[in-house]
């Protein structure tokens, strides 16, 4: 088979496999017996017993009621800004989508898929780079530290040490996010959960930085908007700004994280079965006789050639 087939097979088969077991972690720890669905099945249909009971009110028109006070109280959509589209790009670019803003227009969306193609390679050459140059500060780091303070003469294993280094001061990193983004109204567990899933691009969703509600969650008596004023106000746009230096940095770490454990493989060789290095190869065990063989012809062949080079050297 040939290599490149091969490692593509490996490296997909390995894919699969993790995937799987990690899909079998999440079941194990997120199934519970409850059906949300039946519940809220549950308290719509007791919501409608009730207000039979009291109004006198058919299936139809509950069924309408329900659906124009769901509109009502649901999630409005946010209004697009300048501010607001420099959060989408944002998104859009560093591949982390949460997707409370998204375009909702034809051409908006049209758009989107043309500035993508081009500034997702440029964000990613950009954190590259930064990446790459994070690791070469830590690799100078280390080697000056193990020659000069330890007085190693050739360090050894050096990306496996940048690697390591790296990957624990992302950890901290993500940590400091989580601990300084308090717009994210949840535990501190959650908020180091959410700059995890920033500063890696997953970006689900689940929460989001400036979370500010802007839900009707009830009516005024008096019918004036003074309840919802301080709901629909957007966050500082300072405090915007360094939450996104604060990601950026988080994405050129996570960068160089990658970066070091790809040299660290390099530097260990590893590699994935049936490919082993040239210089690990042990040689073929031969047969003595045949090994004696072979060494009286190369000597034969040393003599042969030092002969001709002496007669040429006297004819000259």
């Amino acid at each position: 088979m040939i290599p490149l087939y091969k490692k593509a097979l490996f490296r997909t088969l390995r894919f699969f496999a993790w995937s799987l077991f990690s899909a079998w972690l999440f079941f194990l720890f997120e199934n519970t017996e409850k059906d949300d669905a039946q519940v809220k099945l549950q308290l719509l249909r007791s919501l409608y017993e009730s207000m039979a009971s009291k109004y006198n009110m058919s299936i139809e028109e509950f069924n309408g009621f329900s659906k124009v006070a769901y509109e009502a109280l649901s999630e409005p959509k946010r209004q697009w800004s300048y501010y607001e589209a420099v959060d989408f790009t944002f998104q859009a670019f560093t591949t982390i989508g949460y997707g409370y803003i998204t375009p909702q227009t034809p051409t908006g969306q049209i758009m989107c898929i043309l500035v993508c193609f081009l500034g997702i390679p440029i964000t990613m050459l950009a954190l590259k780079s930064v990446g790459e140059v994070i690791l070469k500060l830590v690799n100078t780091v280390i080697t000056k530290f193990e020659k000069n303070i330890l007085g190693r003469p050739v360090p050894k294993q050096v990306q496996t040490k940048s690697a390591v280094i790296l990957f624990l001061l992302m950890l901290l990193t993500i940590f400091v996010i989580g601990l300084l983004q308090i717009s994210v109204k949840v535990n501190l567990l959650q908020r180091v959960y959410f700059a995890f899933v920033t500063c890696s691009t997953i970006g689900f969703g689940d929460y989001i930085p400036f979370q500010i509600s802007r839900r009707i969650d009830h009516l005024p008596v008096n019918g004036s908007n003074d309840a919802f004023k301080e709901k629909k106000q957007g966050p500082d746009v300072f405090y915007a700004l360094s939450w996104e230096i604060e990601v950026i940095f988080g994405l050129c770490l996570v960068s160089s994280v990658l970066n070091s454990i790809m040299a660290a493989m390099e530097e260990r060789k590893w590699h994935y079965p049936g490919c082993i290095p040239r210089k690990t190869r042990k040689p073929v065990d031969m047969d003595p006789a045949i090994t004696t063989q072979q060494q009286g012809v190369s000597d034969l062949a040393n003599k042969t050639l030092v002969n001709v080079a002496c007669q040429t050297e006297t004819r000259l």
